[in-house]
């Protein structure tokens, strides 16, 4: 009996490819079904051809994706770092001692000098300039410094700062920055030459040293003599053309500082700093090392009443080891000749009696004004009537002189 059951084409059942899914003719029923399982592959892969550019795409856009947030992932992590690692610098070169900061500033330092370098009068010698400032930079300090001794005059075991370095150097001493301060002790002798066999000597034996001077250390709350100032003028010079760096305006640091300098207990006071003077010593010659400023600055500060004078413009500010002075005062009564109107911090108290033009009667009346050592403004002459103000023409002289 012959079998009346029709077989139907179902395409679901074609095999299929295991990546794209299209379709292809089975081995059952090929040639009764051929061109239905044709006509279905080619539908598969129609249908198939339209959904891989999407795929692709996105796929593509996936990728795409991936890649700028690992790229910003990437530039986050190395700004970290960056960031941590500067801030690994940073703590290295502020730790006295490290690897770090020796590369930088040096690991030792010899230290050349008179009895300022040699920390007389310190409570101890870890009061002294030197000691600080070696502490600060991380440095063993070596201090070969002898009381009364400069570049031509030999102090203590009568050794000259020369002769200091020739025992360092006998010591083999190996230092990374030799400072060599003084000066005041050589008098009114010439010492251009005397200093320049010195620097000499230093680069010659340590030529890879960082070789620094403060010419006529003056670590002294009076103003500098004449001779000193004549004596650092004759340092600087030879250290310039020996290509020695220069720590300058010493003489600015403690004076009128008569509080940072060491009282001897009789009503008097020695030319040689207390605890707190070295401290101030060593706070300039950190900031000169590190290139920072070496004069005194004092903002601008209006002067109060005194000797009965009314508050007006006068001021007084400090720039760059600069004294700067002008303004006028009010008063009450007519002024006069001799009256004191106003009075000057100590760092801004000239060394020596100054004059400047100035004027009353609202301008209508000229004046000559004194500035004295103790820093008071007086009157010194009227030309003309007399009003109730004064006022005074600005002038500027250097801190100290």
């Amino acid at each position: 009996m012959a079998d009346t059951t029709r077989a139907e084409f179902n395409p679901a059942d074609m095999p299929t490819t295991p990546r794209h899914h299209i379709k292809y003719p089975g081995a059952n029923d090929l040639v009764r079904f051929a061109s239905q399982q044709f006509q279905a592959m080619a539908e598969s892969i129609d249908d198939n051809i339209d959904q891989l550019p999407a795929e692709i795409t996105d796929e593509l856009n996936t990728a795409t994706a991936n890649a700028k947030k690992w790229r910003d992932e990437a530039e986050g992590f190395a700004s970290s770092a960056g960031n941590i690692q500067d801030s690994g610098v940073a703590a290295l070169i502020r730790r006295a001692g490290s690897d770090t900061r020796g590369a930088l500033y040096g690991a030792s330092a010899l230290f050349i000098g008179d009895s300022y370098t040699q920390g007389f009068r310190a409570s101890s010698n870890a009061a002294r300039w030197s000691t600080l400032v070696a502490q600060h930079f991380g440095w063993s300090e070596d201090n070969r410094a002898v009381g009364g001794s400069g570049y031509s005059i030999g102090g203590e075991g009568n050794k000259t700062f020369l002769q200091q370095l020739q025992e360092a150097k006998a010591a083999n001493a190996t230092p990374d920055v030799i400072i060599i301060a003084g000066g005041r002790n050589d008098g009114n002798t010439t010492v251009t030459n005397k200093a320049a066999e010195t620097f000499d000597y230093a680069h010659t034996n340590w030529p890879t040293a960082r070789i620094v001077c403060i010419p006529a250390l003056w670590a002294d709350y009076r103003p500098i003599s004449v001779d000193a100032q004549y004596r650092a003028e004759d340092i600087r010079t030879a250290a310039r053309d020996k290509g020695v760096e220069v720590i300058w305006d010493s003489w600015q640091w403690l004076y009128n500082l008569t509080g940072q300098i060491h009282d001897l207990g009789d009503g008097n006071l020695d030319m040689h700093p207390n605890d707190q003077g070295y401290a101030t010593v060593a706070k300039w010659v950190i900031q000169g090392l590190e290139g920072g400023p070496t004069t005194i600055n004092m903002p601008r500060t209006q002067l109060g009443t005194y000797n009965t004078s009314n508050p007006g413009t006068l001021c007084v500010s400090i720039e760059n080891g600069m004294v700067n002075v002008y303004g006028d005062m009010g008063a009450n009564v007519n002024v006069y000749s001799g009256w004191a109107f106003a009075r000057l911090p100590e760092q801004a108290r000239p060394a020596i009696r100054r004059f400047v033009h100035g004027w009353t009667a609202s301008g209508g009346t000229q004046a000559l004004i004194e500035i004295k050592t103790d820093g008071t403004l007086t009157i010194n002459n009227i030309y003309g009537t007399a009003g109730r103000n004064v006022g005074v023409t600005p002038i500027s002289y250097p801190v100290g002189r």
